[in-house]
């Protein structure tokens, strides 16, 4: 009798030891599965902000470039008023000058 409980207590603890390897080996897994899923999703983010920031940077050049044209259209017209402007301001000085030359000399 005392045998089989001796025999039944080193059965157990053999027991005992393979359940305490069994879950240190499956605690690894589980450890190197974590590891594993953390880089790739490590990696997910990171492309992802990669791929947010040339979005980013592309929307900024699309919205630069339109200022741009924006820009250049108000100062053509801008131009385009002081030409006038300008134009008209000269043919009023040729008149101007026109009248005071025959103004003076005219009347002679």
């Amino acid at each position: 009798m005392a045998y089989e409980i001796l025999r039944s207590i080193v059965e157990a603890e053999e027991r005992a030891g393979q359940i305490v390897k069994q879950a240190t080996e499956d605690a690894e897994a589980l450890k190197k599965d974590a590891q594993k899923q953390r880089e790739t999703q490590l990696q997910q983010v990171q492309q992802q902000g990669k791929e947010l920031m040339q979005l980013v940077a592309k929307q900024a050049d699309e919205e630069s470039r339109v200022e741009i044209q924006n820009i250049q259209q108000d100062t053509e017209s801008a131009c385009s008023k002081i030409r006038e402007q300008a134009a008209k301001k000269r043919e009023e000085a040729v008149q101007a000058v026109i009248g005071r030359v025959v103004g003076a000399y005219g009347s002679r």
